[in-house]
């Protein structure tokens, strides 16, 4: 009998540390109140993750944190659609945080189960995985071959609009597909 009581007190012992270190990855968040999250290495890539911004602007957000050490330029344009949204937003020091999470969406009400994917999938493995160069994200805002334009259009449309098609206007002026350009030097 003393044994099961030692057991128990063990368990709830071993399940308090497990929830705390799970607090200390997330900002200081527990895990079924966290919506989506970006790392560190996501938010100083440059890019912005569109799918941050659309979660921000629901109204199951309660607020958004982010970490101090991360550099503001890297942050500011969460912390202006947060304005924008009058969503919260809160940058937190990193002195007793674990692992590289940057960015959370934390919610007014919790999820029921913790089996999901919280941290956004990087946009170049998204781009990998459909068969493109990771490198089209570099050139998001520029312009592109049809033929480049439509791949991108075929295999991830929702990305179709970071991009614009080459007009015959623009080729007469000498500009060219830096998707182009970048098989050519990879064919060298």
């Amino acid at each position: 009998m003393d044994e099961n009581l030692i057991t128990k007190a063990s368990q709830t012992k071993i399940n308090f540390l497990k929830t705390q270190a799970e607090k200390s990855f997330y900002l200081d968040e527990y895990k079924e109140n966290v919506s989506m999250a970006l790392t560190e290495e996501q938010l100083n890539s440059g890019l912005v993750y569109q799918e941050i911004i659309l979660e921000m602007k629901k109204t199951r957000t309660a607020y958004v944190k982010m970490r101090r050490d991360i550099p503001l330029k890297n942050l500011k344009p969460y912390i202006l659609e947060a304005e924008k949204s009058n969503v919260r937003y809160t940058l937190v020091d990193a002195l007793d945080l674990r692992g590289d999470i940057g960015l959370v969406v934390v919610t007014k009400e919790p999820f029921d189960t913790n089996d999901r994917e919280i941290v956004l999938e990087d946009i170049g493995e998204k781009f990998e995985k459909a068969g493109l160069y990771r490198e089209y994200i570099k050139y998001f805002g520029e312009k592109l071959c049809s033929k480049h334009y439509n791949m991108v259009a075929e295999k991830l449309p929702k990305y179709k609009e970071r991009f614009q098609e080459l007009t015959l206007i623009d080729r007469l002026f000498g500009k060219e597909c830096p998707i182009c350009r970048l098989e050519k030097e990879k064919n060298r």
